[in-house]
């Protein structure tokens, strides 16, 4: 499986989190790197060691430790590009949606699956070279408020651009730390 949707946290949690980021100044950012006007906003140490926190990073308690929490609102016109988080700090991405407005329209999970099938079937032309392993399947990934997205560092993945309305998520980077 390239990714997972869990639930991870309560709705308590959920709520402090939320809590949380009203509480925190609004930073907009037209880009920040494969990020589009978004409003990026980076909880302080002591926030981070809140028990709100603490259910997602127990989730991630295989890997070395937190590499960072952070906070995007996707608003109208935000979306994030695909890319992949291959980095050798980042080792798993948990992405958890904490809330959305009533008039969402867009802003889904994304992601880049690779081509598997193998043989062509019988009562089926093919043109072309078969793309095995390329990741080229767009897949939209159906997530409910207070869900978990969970994937390693090579997932190809995105969000595709709010039409109308906002989504909230708390982004949680492990691996290992500078």
């Amino acid at each position: 499986m390239y990714y997972k949707i869990e639930n991870i946290i309560s709705d308590t949690h959920r709520k402090q989190l939320i809590d949380v980021y009203n509480s925190l100044p609004s930073e907009l950012a037209h880009q920040d790197y494969n990020l589009f006007d978004v409003d990026k906003r980076h909880p302080e140490k002591s926030q981070v060691e809140m028990e709100c926190f603490g259910a997602i990073d127990q989730y991630a308690s295989n890997h070395e430790k937190t590499f960072r929490h952070y906070f995007l609102d996707y608003t109208e016109e935000s979306f994030t590009k695909f890319h992949s988080d291959n980095d050798d700090e980042v080792g798993l991405t948990i992405v958890t949606f904490l809330d959305a407005s009533d008039d969402l329209k867009g802003g889904q999970a994304l992601a880049m699956l690779p081509y598997e099938k193998r043989g062509r079937p019988q009562n089926k032309y093919r043109k072309g070279d078969a793309p095995l392993n390329e990741r080229c399947i767009p897949k939209v990934i159906d997530m409910h408020v207070g869900q978990s997205l969970v994937y390693d560092k090579h997932l190809i993945h995105g969000v595709g651009q709010v039409e109308r309305g906002n989504r909230l998520v708390l982004i949680s980077w492990y691996g290992h730390a500078i």
